[in-house]
C-alpha cells in the first residue's frame, strides 16, 4: 500500500509496503499535520528494516537540521562508506518515509540532485523537493547563511565549505 499526502507542489508518497501499516498511516498523518503548519515530532517513527548501509544513510539523514542541506558525499561519509556516493543516492531514492527521513535535504554537488527516483529538470519530483526545501527556509537561487549573509545556491553546491563559520553549509568538501 502506498499512501499519498497532498502538498501544494505534489504528493508525498509513503511506501507502506516496506513497513507495518499502522506505522505508515501514523507517518502519513504526522506529515499531513506538518504540511498543514502544525509542529510535530517525527522522533517516534522508526525507519523500516533495510540493508545495513541504507539504515546508516537514513539515520545520518535524520540528523540534518531543518533549513540545512548536505551532499551525497557527506551522506556517504556519515554512513561510514566515503566512496559509496552513488549508493547513498540510492538509499535516498528508496527512502520509504520522505520528510521523516528528510531526503530532500540531501543535494548533489552541482545542484538539487534527484528526488523520488527522478532528476528530470522541471519534473514534478524536483518541484516537490524545491518546495520542501523552500518551506524550511531555502530560497530558490539563494541559500540563507546566518542572519545577514546570502550565498548563491549554485556556489553552495560547488563549494560546500564556502563559509566555514556557517552551520547552514556542510563542510564535507575540503580543498
Amino acid at each position: 500500500m502506498k499512501l499519498k499526502v497532498p502538498t501544494p507542489a505534489g504528493d508525498i508518497v509513503i511506501d507502506g509496503l516496506r513497513m507495518d501499516a499502522v506505522v505508515a498511516r501514523r507517518a502519513a498523518k504526522l506529515i499531513a499535520q506538518n504540511i498543514a503548519g502544525k509542529r510535530v515530532s517525527f522522533a517516534g517513527i522508526a525507519t523500516p528494516k533495510a540493508t545495513p548501509f541504507f539504515e546508516r544513510c537514513w539515520r545520518a539523514c535524520r540528523t540534518i537540521p531543518v533549513g540545512e542541506t548536505r551532499t551525497y558525499r557527506w551522506l556517504a561519509n556519515a554512513a561510514g562508506s566515503p566512496l559509496a556516493i552513488r549508493a547513498a543516492g540510492q538509499a535516498m531514492r528508496r527512502n520509504p518515509l520522505p520528510m521523516i527521513v528528510p531526503c530532500h535535504r540531501v543535494v548533489a554537488a552541482n545542484g538539487l540532485g534527484g528526488f523520488s527516483g527522478s532528476s528530470k529538470v522541471g519534473g514534478k519530483e524536483l518541484k516537490l523537493k524545491a518546495w520542501l526545501l523552500q518551506r524550511e527556509g531555502w530560497i530558490e537561487g539563494v541559500q540563507p547563511v546566518g542572519k545577514t549573509k546570502r550565498i548563491l545556491a549554485a556556489n553552495v553546491a560547488k563549494n560546500c565549505d564556502a563559509t566555514s563559520k556557517s552551520r547552514r553549509i556542510s563542510a564535507d568538501r575540503k580543498r
